[in-house]
């Protein structure tokens, strides 16, 4: 266990944008995070990253950042497909995990990982910042208190018109391109987040000409349970259209607005059935880009002992991935392409596709079939 006066050591495998945007938060908490590696395929790359945010050591090979002995957990900020072998990598090699939404690509190959950690007695946490963020904490906390009353039902939206080439990661079936894994991950964690697993998934929705979701949407049925009544959710993704980032919650006495809720200015808050009664405004102080607030939590629970973190906790990320999953599969069954989970798990090991199988191959190997994102 990592004592608690200790810095955290963070290497980061991957040396894209989003790479950059979570060093920068990280450097922004020096008495708790060492910034110490950076992995990417390319020395030239790896060498300016670490430069430009101010890592000790700068590696050519993921190989070389995954033996780093004062690597203590390592982000993975590569594409979807790479996700899961890098992320057996490094538990294999004792580091503990963050990697960057979606946690991979389908629900069988997320409860591989989930299981290795546990085995491995490893931190492992889905960088879902959205969950991290102490306004969406809050207001999780007010619904589950009953400030608005039962929820009946959630609608969240959020899309973008995306005008890139076809081999770019969103459009290619390669790297696990499509709308669902990479923005509708966030609308079925929110709901997750206040209503846990739907027992029904109807999805639609239409693909892009390179064959993935380019436009989806889903409406999610959850049945009573444990004295909660039912209700609804509606969640649309799109990479044809600019929607609003925006989440709602209507409650049988009250209602929760967030606008921009990839990093909210602020949540309204209102009680009653009074539809122009004005509504309670939360706000927070953002340091940073806000993904710090993630990093704090993993090392939070690296220090306390902690595997899974109560915030993005593995029943959640395994739910939440369970939706994808059907999800995706309404969207490619109304366009008459369906395929199961297991069948687009195989794109992140094209050689092996048993998402079970021990065995996966060497850092050296991962990077070949990778690109940093």
């Amino acid at each position: 266990m990592v004592v608690m006066t200790d810095r955290i050591g963070w290497g980061i495998l991957g040396a894209g944008h989003i790479a950059g945007v979570f060093a920068a938060d990280l450097a922004l908490l020096p008495d708790e995070a060492e910034l110490v590696a950076i992995g990417s395929r390319s020395q030239a790359k790896a060498d300016e990253f670490a430069q430009q945010y101010g890592f000790a050591r700068a590696y050519g090979t993921y190989a070389d950042l995954i033996a780093d002995p004062d690597v203590d957990v390592v982000y993975i900020a590569s594409v979807h497909s790479d996700h899961f072998e890098s992320a057996l990598l490094c538990l294999d090699a004792g580091k503990a995990v963050l990697i960057e939404k979606p946690i991979t690509v389908s629900e069988p190959r997320a409860s591989v990982l989930i299981s290795r950690a546990r085995d491995r007695g490893l931190f492992l946490m889905e960088a879902l910042w959205t969950r991290t963020n102490p306004l969406i904490r809050q207001t999780a906390e007010l619904v589950t208190a009953g400030e608005i009353g039962d929820v009946k039902h959630i609608t969240c939206t959020f899309g973008f018109a995306f005008d890139g080439p076809d081999d770019h990661r969103l459009l290619d079936p390669a790297q696990a391109g499509g709308g669902v894994l990479d923005l509708g991950v966030y609308p079925v964690h929110l709901v997750d987040l206040f209503l846990g697993e739907p027992d029904r998934v109807i999805g639609y929705g239409n693909l892009s000409g390179t064959g993935v979701d380019a436009h989806a949407a889903a409406l999610l049925g959850y049945d009573p349970r444990d004295g909660r009544p039912a209700a609804t959710a509606s969640v649309v993704c799109s990479l044809e259209a600019n929607l609003p980032t925006r989440l709602e919650i209507f409650g049988s006495n009250g209602q929760v607005i967030i606008d921009e809720f990839i990093r909210p200015p602020e949540v309204a808050i209102r009680r009653g059935t009074d539809r122009d009664a004005k509504p309670e405004i939360l706000i927070n102080q953002w340091p940073g880009g806000g993904y710090g607030y993630q990093a704090q939590e993993v090392m939070r629970c690296m220090r306390a002992g902690e595997l899974s973190s109560p915030m993005v906790p593995w029943e959640s990320t395994l739910s939440s991935m369970r939706t994808l999953d059907r999800w995706i599969a309404g969207v490619e069954t109304a366009q008459s392409r369906p395929r199961s989970a297991q069948e687009r798990s195989a794109l992140e090991h094209p050689v092996e596709a048993d998402p079970t199988a021990s065995k996966t191959g060497d850092a050296k190997s991962v990077e070949a079939r990778s690109s940093d994102s």
